[in-house]
């Protein structure tokens, strides 16, 4: 049953190939909206380059000047420009702002069992995201694989004429430099799921919040936000409230607003091409019952220099209480990962995790990978993972194909 479960999988999925191949709105939703490729916001999707950065940080409105749009032209006809002027004004986006996002993985584990799981992981995400006449940004995500909701949101851009947003709903607050999903290899950042002890909580949790972020210049971003707390594992509890911020600074690249630097065309400099990002964090929590008061902080840095990127981030955490037995716990952790983009669809990345979490001893990761897009909306991920823990050495190797339109 599994291997004939694989094959109709496995059929399904060149069939989607082949129609992805072939038809002109096979890109997602900001694409079809502003009629740009993919990469324009994406080295290899998910994860974004600079200008996806700045897109995000602007609400989702494209910043500069704005593509060629479908919207009220000269050549149209009085019927045709009121109904365009129609759709305008009802704040209603001319395209409708729905993509899918799929995914089949397969995984090699030799101390698991079966050893190989042809079909591991398949999944399916629909997500709608936009922005209402550029005064307010949304995003939205449905997962049709587990029928879950994920983040879903609000931004209210430039409040009161201010520099100014507003973010409210469920999702995961600004903490990292990088979102969860802001990687093309396959394995997420360790720092995004660590625990310690008892306390469920996690960078990459989501959660209800309220935020407020703004660009304050070009090349500084600060977002600051309380959130629901979360107890004993349930998202939706509401016991305590807890507080978070970020920090974010550029020098050289494109800036926060979409602006790409001024080139000297005599006179190179190093500034034409290289790029560092910072950024900082932190949030401060307690459990319910106000005995585990914990924190955690990280300093991140993204150096971008032509085609070769490198991350480096450090994450600290302490807890008070984390087992309600009044012993304290801290934990640190170490990222370094290197990539490079070869031509335009190629990248082989290596990545080193170093975790010490007191309540579980120190783990490492070694995480070679390498991803290749066939097209820009068709990605394929080969990725080894190599984790030496306090209770075993595990190896794993995983294949991945994903897909978007």
């Amino acid at each position: 049953m599994r291997f004939r479960s694989f094959l109709v999988t496995l059929c399904v999925s060149l069939l989607l190939t082949g129609l992805l191949a072939n038809s002109a709105l096979a890109i997602p939703a900001f694409s079809r909206l502003y009629k740009t490729e993919c990469s324009t916001c994406h080295v290899i999707f998910p994860e974004r380059n600079e200008f996806g950065d700045a897109f995000e940080k602007n609400s989702f409105v494209w910043p500069g000047k704005l593509p060629a749009q479908s919207q009220v032209k000269p050549d149209m006809t009085p019927e045709q420009k009121k109904q365009a002027e129609a759709m305008y004004l009802s704040g209603l986006p001319e395209v409708l702002p729905v993509a899918l996002m799929g995914q089949i993985e397969s995984v090699y584990n030799s101390d698991s069992d079966p050893k190989l799981d042809l079909v591991a992981e398949t999944e399916l995400e629909m997500f709608a995201a936009g922005n209402f006449r550029q005064l307010a940004g949304f995003w939205g995500e449905y997962k049709l694989s587990s029928s879950s909701i994920g983040d879903v949101s609000v931004q209210f851009r430039h409040v009161a004429n201010t520099p100014l947003n507003i973010k409210v709903g469920k999702f995961k607050p600004k903490l990292s430099l990088w979102k969860s999903n802001d990687r093309s290899s396959l394995k997420g950042f360790g720092h995004n799921s660590m625990v310690i002890g008892s306390n469920p909580f996690r960078i990459s949790r989501r959660q209800g919040a309220v935020e407020i972020n703004s660009v304050v210049t070009p090349r500084l971003f600060l977002a600051a936000g309380v959130a629901d707390g979360t107890d004993g594992g349930n998202d939706d509890a509401q016991d305590t409230k807890e507080y978070y911020g970020h920090l974010s600074f550029r020098i050289g690249g494109i800036d926060f607003l979409g602006k790409e630097p001024e080139v000297d065309l005599d006179k190179d400099s190093i500034w034409d091409f290289l790029a560092l990002t910072f950024g900082g964090f932190g949030y401060s929590g307690s459990d319910a019952a106000g005995n585990n008061d914990f924190y955690r902080a990280g300093l991140e840095s993204e150096i971008l220099y032509k085609r070769f990127k490198m991350r480096l981030s450090g994450t600290f955490g302490h807890d008070d209480d984390t087992d309600g037995l009044g012993n304290e716990a801290e934990a640190r952790f170490y990222l370094a990962q290197a990539q490079y983009l070869v031509g335009s669809n190629l990248i082989p990345a290596f990545r080193f995790e170093y975790q010490d979490v007191d309540t579980d001893g120190i783990t490492r990761r070694y995480i070679p990978s390498v991803t290749y897009a066939v097209l820009q909306n068709l990605r394929l991920a080969l990725e080894y993972v190599h984790t030496e823990a306090p209770s075993a050495t595990e190896k794993e190797a995983a294949f991945n194909i994903a897909f978007s339109f």
